[in-house]
């Protein structure tokens, strides 16, 4: 006994704690010893040790004692690492562990240290999603240990980094969802630093599984998902009718295609002027008003040129020379009355002409006469 508190005094001027992996630096004699101490939800405590060439090739004895016992018991199972004990393996709950780890002939370290402040709980298990319109719950079965902290992360396929949420029950609801993005989902318990301190360790990652609203995916390997077929059929009718749009668009600034489909009509009243603006379309009105009128000039606007003049030059060629025929009548010599009966007038034709008789009157024609009666 005297000797154990001899070597507790001397291994204390040479043993050092890092808080930031753990695990306890020992030196002596040029060896170097690290030790690292995990108990798990205060079930078992696994102590492993890593030591330097010095010590690499020997085994060691690992001794340890719960709640203030001597450090006397023999380590049940020995973690071996290319045939060398690198490890011990007990159960220990939440108690204070004494332990001693040496040579054949030389202690390396003797330390006594309470196990919760080296707790890593364990990770969540029967996790389960109740899923709404743009949120889900999330629960899991609560640890029998006091002072832990349920962390639930999620992130989309389109976030880089995880977005964390706690609480101290297995009883988490994300909000803000979007119902059409695939997520993924994890959750792990830690320790609160004001029960346990800070070398704690958190519990390990449960499976990611990956959700779709409500729907349980094997991944999240597609990036977008496949529209739906109302979706195909309205995008692609909005397609044709923009294509037609422009097509249309084309066509009408196209003067040459118009001009092949919708040819100009000419307008009737350059072609004859007056007739709409004087007579309001009455064509006898017009060509009356119009017989012993030249020919109107020729309008710019018509895009084929109506010739008109060569009929009215006609009309009034065939007027002069029937007012001609019809003066050479009047100014003929008349015939004798005497010599006619007074019962019958011989129709006497003129040499080279033609006479008509109708009743009592008689015409003289040549061939270019005509009567109209």
């Amino acid at each position: 006994m005297l000797f154990s508190m001899i070597l507790s005094v001397m291994l204390s001027d040479t043993f050092s704690e890092n808080e930031n992996d753990n695990k306890f630096i020992y030196h002596t004699d040029g060896a170097n010893v690290s030790i690292q101490i995990i108990n798990f939800n205060f079930e078992r405590t696994h102590v492993k040790w890593n030591v330097s060439e010095y010590l690499a090739e020997k085994n060691l004895t690992f001794l340890y004692g719960l709640n203030k016992a001597s450090p006397s018991q023999q380590c049940p199972h020995y973690i071996l690492d290319q045939g060398y004990t690198a490890g011990c393996l007990f159960k220990a709950g939440d108690s204070r562990l004494a332990f001693l780890l040496k040579t054949e002939d030389k202690v390396l370290e003797q330390r006594e240290v309470r196990l919760s402040r080296y707790l890593k709980p364990s990770s969540p298990t029967n996790v389960s999603f109740t899923w709404r319109e743009d949120s889900v719950t999330i629960t899991c079965s609560d640890l029998p240990i006091p002072g832990l902290i349920y962390e639930i992360e999620h992130k989309s396929i389109f976030d880089q980094k995880w977005l964390p949420n706690t609480s101290t029950k297995c009883n988490v609801t994300i909000d803000g969802l979007d119902s059409e993005k695939c997520y993924f989902f994890r959750a792990r318990v830690i320790t609160k630093m004001a029960i346990y301190g800070s070398k704690t360790y958190p519990s390990d990652w449960s499976p990611v599984t990956h959700w779709r609203s409500n729907k349980l995916e094997d991944s999240c390997t597609d990036t977008v998902k496949k529209p739906s077929p109302k979706y195909v059929y309205i995008i692609t009718g909005l397609v044709i009718f923009l294509m037609v749009l422009l097509l249309l668009l084309f066509l009408r600034k196209s003067a040459r295609v118009k001009k092949l489909f919708m040819p100009v009509v000419p307008d009737p009243k350059y072609a004859f002027p007056g007739l709409f603006d004087c007579h309001r379309g009455n064509f006898q009105e017009w060509i009356q008003d119009t017989e012993n009128v030249t020919s109107p000039t020729k309008v710019e606007h018509l895009e084929q040129e109506c010739v008109v003049e060569e009929g009215l030059i006609e009309e009034l060629a065939k007027k002069e020379a029937k007012d001609k025929e019809l003066k050479a009548f009047w100014e003929y010599p008349q015939l004798n009355e005497d010599s006619l009966s007074s019962n019958q007038i011989s129709c006497v034709p003129p040499q080279g002409t033609a006479t008509t008789c109708l009743g009592d009157l008689k015409f003289v024609m040549n061939d270019n006469m005509y009567v109209v009666l």
